[in-house]
């Protein structure tokens, strides 16, 4: 009984820290790859997405490609360098379907972060952490805090051992100087997959560069709508906009699921909704179609006021509804 049980905490042991003698080459690939994928789709769905080889952070909102290929740069910059030092250390043949395979497998924790990253308790700490700070946290908010940080470095620190172990068990590599070569393969991937997901964010969402203020009546418009929205929230109504009222872009996200979640996230932070005060319209010179009011929203439990954010097109349809903590300056 006891050869049986400590037969199966070994096997156990060896799938959560040496898979790679379970599954090699192109299965390895296969079941890591689609680790990768999964990893990135569920991040991207809520606007987290891979900013290096072992980077998972909070963006501004993507296409789920960006996320995806981010995802996959993450994984082939890193397995590129370490067979390319592999074969540069190794005395045996080294197969690049083994490296990448390894490699990909390596990164399958990373789909127990995104679970993390994308379950409601964590976003609801994470909102209360962006818009008040630690200063008004509660003991178990920190608790919480600290318990989830706990649980992303073990995280981390499993998949780098993964990585470690897949890149010495596919060369055939030990020692000082594998180390060593695994090190630079990860800092050196860690910045150039960053630069990438740099580069195709500022592709596809080149940088707002606000003008000086503009006169336009449009802000009551912008303002009815609004107060229309936020109060409907208020009272339970989370409702469709028509496409007389909002752009097709603008309606396809403004789901009633999305709207319930951001409702209850300011609610909880911020109290009940009250008013609008006007502050200026705005344009910009990436997008002379649109138009952006910029309101003081009064909300019951806020300390300050908030910037509710209006962007209509020259039509009057509502193409973008933002609430953030209130600058002077937009940003």
């Amino acid at each position: 009984m006891d050869a049986s049980r400590t037969h199966t905490a070994s096997v156990w042991r060896m799938w959560l820290f040496n898979p790679f003698h379970f599954l090699a080459g192109g299965r390895a690939l296969a079941w890591g790859l689609a680790c990768i994928v999964l990893t990135a789709w569920l991040g991207g769905a809520f606007e987290y997405r891979y900013t290096g080889v072992l980077s998972f952070q909070l963006l501004t909102p993507a296409p789920i490609w960006l996320a995806i290929t981010q995802g996959l740069a993450a994984w082939a910059v890193p397995s590129v360098l370490l067979y390319l030092g592999g074969r540069q250390l190794s005395r045996s043949r080294v197969r690049a379907i083994d490296v990448f395979g390894t490699q990909a497998l390596a990164r399958a924790p990373g789909l127990l972060m995104a679970l993390v990253v994308v379950s409601p308790p964590f976003r609801d700490l994470t909102s209360s952490l962006i818009y008040q700070g630690t200063s008004q946290f509660t003991i178990a908010q920190f608790s919480a805090l600290i318990a989830v940080a706990t649980v992303m470095v073990l995280l981390l620190v499993w998949i780098v051992l993964l990585m470690y172990r897949g890149f010495a068990v596919s060369c055939n590599v030990a020692g000082g100087w594998a180390i060593a070569v695994f090190v630079v393969a990860i800092a050196l991937g860690e910045v150039a997959t960053g630069a990438t997901g740099h580069y195709l964010q500022g592709a596809i969402t080149p940088r707002t560069v606000a003008s000086a203020p503009v006169q336009s009546e449009q802000h009551h418009l912008a303002e009815r709508l609004a107060t229309r929205v936020l109060l409907g929230h208020e009272q339970g109504r989370f409702e469709a906009l028509g496409p007389e009222e909002a752009t097709g872009d603008f309606r396809r996200g403004f789901t009633e699921e999305s709207q319930r979640r951001s409702h209850q996230t300011i609610r909880q932070l911020f109290g009940a909704f009250e008013g609008l005060d006007f502050v200026e319209t705005r344009s910009t010179e990436d997008q002379p179609h649109l138009l952006i009011h910029r309101f003081k929203g009064r909300y019951g439990a806020a300390s300050g006021p908030l910037e509710v954010r209006v962007v209509l097109d020259l039509e009057g349809k509502l193409a973008g509804l933002w609430i953030k903590p209130w600058q002077d300056q937009m940003l």
